[in-house]
């Protein structure tokens, strides 16, 4: 008698999407810019920025929705996403160590996009994600960093390094209950040798400065406090000494972003206003979306106008050192002589694949 031979069949099992989209990134940045892999963490963190926009981008339809939307404006959903500028700008902030689930570190921000009639992402990085990827890149980390927002019946004394050698300060918070109006605010870099220390003090008219710079005032207006602690942190992180060994391509990239200001966007104004107000009402229960001297948003075709030969020379300009790699250098000279009208997609069927969608409207990457 012979015995049946068993068969057991495994079941196939298929990629969860955020998954999916860690795979899109790779295959887009690498078309795009040149050959690379993500390691297992930075996968996680690629899956973590998938699960960040899905979600924004699902609150927002709603929200659209709800102000009568449904009737005019570009829903918004994953087919209606620039994938390729999400991609890339995905990956400069992976590489940065930026989690997009760790609140104030990475907020999307969709901005239609007139011309090509889809939505930029703009991955706003918040105060938190400003200090993680600063301290990485510092020429000599910090062991920590102080941030205070003094109020008027606060005590303050910036310490000079003149009187004790180390630079440091006294402050008191002498009425917890009813500190009063904030005038200011420090912030304190902290090193192992306390002579490195330095101590950053931000005005009242500072924060005054960065309010009227602002796009909209609808978060200063809304989030007076928040706004005034994310100026801090900017103002505070900007005086940490960079190392020129490690910055990279990311690192240049995400400063341009966040330095470069009055860029036009090329958005329909109607369509974000129509059905959501203002401007910063997009992401108003994130109250770190942006902040008084950003008025920065989605790219241009070539970078906010700017092509990569410009960002690389101002950036040597303002390090005083050559920042980058002659290959990148090279990758970004050949890449400014394609006309935007002759850009091929970087990523084989992409739009097919944007097109065809699986239930609860996210893409088939």
């Amino acid at each position: 008698m012979v015995a049946k031979e068993e068969r057991t069949e495994v079941a196939q099992v298929e990629p969860t999407y955020s998954h999916r989209f860690a795979n899109m990134v790779v295959k887009e940045f690498s078309s795009e810019v040149g050959v690379m892999t993500l390691t297992p963490y930075q996968r996680r963190l690629a899956q973590h920025m998938f699960i960040a926009v899905d979600t924004q981008l699902k609150n927002l339809e709603v929200k659209r929705l709800d102000q009568g939307g449904a009737d005019k404006g570009t829903p918004i959903v994953w087919q209606n996403i620039n994938m390729n500028k999400l991609a890339i700008d995905a990956v400069h902030r992976v590489e940065l160590g930026l989690d997009a689930l760790i609140p104030n570190h990475i907020h999307p921000i969709p901005y239609f996009n007139k011309r090509k009639q889809k939505y930029d992402l703009d991955l706003r990085i918040g105060f938190a994600g400003k200090d993680c990827y600063r301290r990485k890149v510092a020429l000599d980390p910090p062991i920590d960093i102080i941030y205070e927002l003094v109020h008027e019946k606060d005590t303050f004394k910036p310490i000079k390094k003149s009187l004790t050698g180390n630079e440091s300060y006294e402050f008191e918070i002498t009425n917890p209950f009813d500190r009063g109006e904030v005038v200011g605010g420090f912030g304190y870099i902290m090193h192992e040798d306390p002579r490195k220390n330095r101590l950053i003090i931000v005005t009242k008219a500072d924060f005054d400065k960065s309010k009227k710079l602002a796009k909209s005032d609808t978060f200063w207006k809304n989030h007076e406090r928040e706004m005034q602690y994310k100026t801090l942190v900017h103002r505070t992180t900007e005086k940490i000494n960079i190392d020129p060994e490690k910055v990279n391509a990311s690192f240049l990239k995400v400063e341009i972003d966040d330095t470069i200001q009055g860029a036009e966007r090329d958005i329909d104004e109607k369509a974000n206003k129509g059905f959501m107000g203002e401007e910063g009402e997009v992401v108003e229960a994130e109250f770190s979306a942006t902040e008084g001297d950003e008025g920065k948003g989605a790219e241009s075709e070539n970078g906010n106008g700017k092509s990569f030969a410009d960002w690389i020379k101002q950036y040597d300009e303002i390090l005083g050192t050559d920042i980058v790699d002659e290959e990148f250098k090279k990758k970004g000279a050949e890449r400014d002589k394609v006309k935007p009208g002759q850009r091929k997609d970087v990523l084989a069927g992409l739009a097919q694949a944007v097109a065809k969608m699986d239930e609860g409207g996210v893409p088939d990457f």
